[in-house]
């Protein structure tokens, strides 16, 4: 068992990973309230350290943890935005943020467990992952990668990259690469209609099909549709959403139970995928 801290934390997919690999989490960071909410309806969080704002954390109250866990922002580097300032953007640059903490914490974990979008390895031609890859070789940890694709656990096709550092000098085990699980080949997309709702394209999907990327969906209107037997079709509720997201439903009534349809539905498309940290935290281990 290792200790963990769930930085980013959004709704716990991290750490949901994590303590069903049998890690423990030692204290979390998240700025946004209503994330916050169902992170706290879901998980048993009393006594344990937390704070709100990544950029306000004093190095001195940093809990001891082998395992940091970061999903940090990727709004300056998702494709989705028309302009990409990459790690040079005020939101994905708090990446730098965690890396200043690292350089003045008297512990420094054994792992860095992090997740961004795959558009990482290109933005800025490729430079921002390189000054990623530099600023963890600074830090004395060495990094290996993959891109994973959730389609290989649940009915999404979510590209991902997951990157984990390993502090030198100490016993870690190697995690990549992961065996590849593709069901690419249930994709079937039926058909997209240039139908627009607030400025929203409807794409529609084979029931039995793969899911595209969840995203934010802000104000309700960008769930992806699918194509019921009958040859109806209807949006993804929220609770399918956290279902592709690999969250059981009784941690998802727990988050209903204290946020709005809305809030739900954006949680879900900033959440990562529990089941791929899975695969990954129970490859990792430190050894005497």
């Amino acid at each position: 068992m290792l200790t963990f801290l769930d930085l980013f934390a959004g709704i716990g997919g991290f750490r949901m990973g994590m303590e069903m690999a049998g890690h423990k989490c030692l204290g979390y960071v998240e700025i946004d309230k209503f994330a916050r909410k169902s992170y706290e309806a879901i998980f048993d969080t009393k006594g344990e350290w937390t704070a709100h704002d990544i950029r306000e954390v004093e190095p001195n109250n940093i809990p001891n943890a082998d395992v940091w866990c970061l999903g940090f922002p990727c709004t300056d580097i998702s494709r989705a935005k028309t302009e990409r300032k990459g790690l040079q953007g005020e939101s994905s640059g708090l990446f730098y943020t965690v890396i200043s903490l690292l350089e003045k914490v008297q512990h420094k974990p054994s792992y860095l467990f992090i997740e961004n979008v795959s558009d990482l390895l290109s933005t800025n031609r490729g430079r921002d992952f390189a000054e990623l890859l530099i600023a963890l070789d600074g830090q004395g940890y060495d990094a290996e990668w993959q891109v994973i694709n959730s389609s290989g656990y649940v009915g999404q096709n979510r590209s991902r990259i997951y990157v984990i550092g390993h502090i030198r000098g100490s016993s870690t085990r190697k995690v990549f690469p992961i065996p590849v699980k593709s069901n690419r080949a249930k994709l079937k997309r039926v058909a997209t209609f240039d139908i627009k709702s607030q400025d929203a394209l409807k794409r529609i999907y084979d029931v039995n099909g793969l899911c595209p990327t969840l995203t934010t969906m802000q104000g309700g209107h960008r769930q992806p549709k699918i194509l019921l037997p009958n040859g109806e079709a209807r949006k993804l509720t929220p609770r399918e959403c956290w279902r592709l997201q690999g969250f059981p439903d009784w941690a998802f009534d727990k988050a209903a139970a204290v946020n709005s349809d809305s809030q739900l539905y954006k949680q879900a498309g900033n959440s990562v995928t529990v089941n791929v940290i899975y695969e990954i935290a129970k490859r990792l281990e430190v050894r005497a």
